[in-house]
């Protein structure tokens, strides 16, 4: 199985964004929307997003084709909830996780 490194926390930007599609979380995650909105929800309410690493990687990959699709504004990498979903990929994962898309 191929692996991808999970950028650091000082990585750029396009780092984050092909880290984010290396994982496809439509096929993945029907219910996708509401994973990500308890997911986003918890982490609001206590800082903590969680510790399943596919839940985080799928709520990520929702979070880029958002940023995306509202024009790109601001800094993906920068973002609050999507430092903590990459810190915490890394922090449970390592500094490689799989690669879970069709290419």
């Amino acid at each position: 199985m191929d692996r991808v490194r999970v950028p650091a926390a000082d990585a750029g930007e396009q780092e984050f964004i092909e880290f984010a599609h290396t994982y496809d979380g439509y096929r993945l995650h029907p219910d996708l929307s509401e994973l990500h909105e308890r997911t986003r929800d918890r982490w609001e309410r206590t800082g903590d997003p969680g510790d399943d690493i596919d839940v985080l990687r799928a709520c990520l990959f929702l979070e880029v084709r958002a940023h995306r699709h509202s024009g790109g504004w601001g800094r993906f990498s920068q973002q609050p909830f999507t430092a903590a979903l990459v810190t915490r990929v890394r922090a449970l994962g390592g500094p490689t996780v799989p690669v879970r898309s069709q290419s």
